[in-house]
């Protein structure tokens, strides 16, 4: 086996393949819209990924399925194969 495949898909099903660059811990507050008190002192991991092109992705919910490249308003869906 060759290990693991990870691809954010977008708007019109675009594919893009794409590899971790770095995870940050970060207050789960800064992933939520509505965060209790509670949420604000719990830490979880914010991971960023790359592509082929160098484009930055930067996850956009607390269960690191959603992720959004600077240049587009839409969320990707994390798929890993």
């Amino acid at each position: 086996m060759n290990g693991l495949n990870m691809f954010l898909e977008g708007p019109g099903l675009e594919r893009r393949a794409v590899r971790l660059l770095r995870t940050e811990r970060v207050p789960l507050d800064t992933l939520l819209r509505h965060a209790t008190s509670k949420a604000a002192v719990a830490l979880v991991d914010l991971h960023i990924m790359v592509d082929a092109l160098g484009n930055v992705a930067t996850q956009v919910d607390h269960e690191g399925l959603r992720y959004r490249f600077p240049e587009s308003n839409a969320p990707w869906a994390l798929m890993v194969g």
